[in-house]
Formats: structure tokens, sequence, C-alpha cells
């Protein structure tokens, strides 16, 4: 034949699902098997009558609960962004930002400083001091036609126009 009961057969038996008849006449005529499940039937009645003072749980409210629970938990991590940054911006972009206001900032400064010319002594935006007799003493007169031997042709010139404008 085809075996004894299997456990899944006997639980069917306690939940009241009715057995096809094979297993229904080998219940009948197998004593092992009359055994089994008239201890298993006595310890579901010994359990059943336990739990009867257990009152059934509310489902309603226990879905109701685990959905709380979860929007909460998503409430705690969209808040956790907002506290890094004071508003829902995620990190990486906070630092691209930052990056980009510090790059802004640097080439505005460098932009505003170069319109502006350094006040260096004879550069052409400033003034010379007067010459006077101690200034002039102070360099030695070769250095001055040493330089004036070594200007090109376009400076010569310039040079002239310049001392001719002057008279």
């Amino acid at each position: 034949m085809f075996g004894h009961l299997k456990a899944k057969d006997f639980v069917n038996l306690m939940e009241g699902i009715e057995l096809p008849a094979k297993y229904r006449s080998h219940l009948e005529a197998c004593s092992q098997c009359q055994a089994a499940w008239r201890s298993i039937e006595s310890i579901h009645t010994e359990l059943g009558s336990l739990d009867s003072g257990i009152p059934e749980p509310d489902w309603t409210e226990f879905r109701s609960s685990v959905r709380d629970r979860l929007l909460s938990r998503s409430i705690q991590r969209e808040t956790a962004v907002r506290r890094w940054t004071g508003w829902a911006i995620r990190p990486a972009m906070a630092w691209a930002l930052s990056l980009l206001l510090i790059v802004g900032l640097t080439t505005v400064i460098v932009l505003w400083n170069a319109g502006k010319t350094p006040a260096v002594p004879g550069s052409l935006g400033t003034a010379l001091p007067e010459p006077t007799v101690e200034t002039i003493g102070a360099v030695p007169e070769r250095a001055l036609f040493d330089d004036l031997v070594q200007l090109g042709d376009d400076q010569q010139e310039q040079l002239q126009q310049i001392l001719s404008s002057q008279k």
C-alpha cells in the first residue's frame, strides 16, 4: 500500500478537513496510525482548552500600528536629511553648492583686483618725485649713458620726442 499517514494528514484532521477515502480507510484499519491520531487529538484538545481564555487579536489595530511605525520611520529618515542642512537637500549637493560658491567668490575677487593697478613707483599711473641733487648724485653718470646706448631705434626716437616736447 502507500504507507502510513503523513503529518500533514494529521494536521488536516485536526483542522476538520475531511481525508480522502483511501486515507480514511487506512486510518480505520491501521492501529499505529490510530494510536498516533489519539495522542495528537488529546494534545490538541488540551491545548485548545488552554487558549480559550486568550482573546483574538484585533487585526485592524495591528495593521494600523504597523503602518504608523513604518510612516514614523520614513519621517525620521527625512528629518535626518533636513537636520544636516536645515532644508531637504542631500549632502553631496550641499558640498557641490559650497564649492561653487567658493569658486565664484574667488573669481569675483580676482577679477575685481585685476582692474586695479598696483601703485609701484615709476609705473605709468603714478607721478615720479622731483629729482634733487642728492638723487641725481646717487646714480653714477656712467649707468645713465650705458642705458642710453642700449636703447633700440624706436625707443631712441620716443626719447627724442619726449625731450623735445619738454623744451
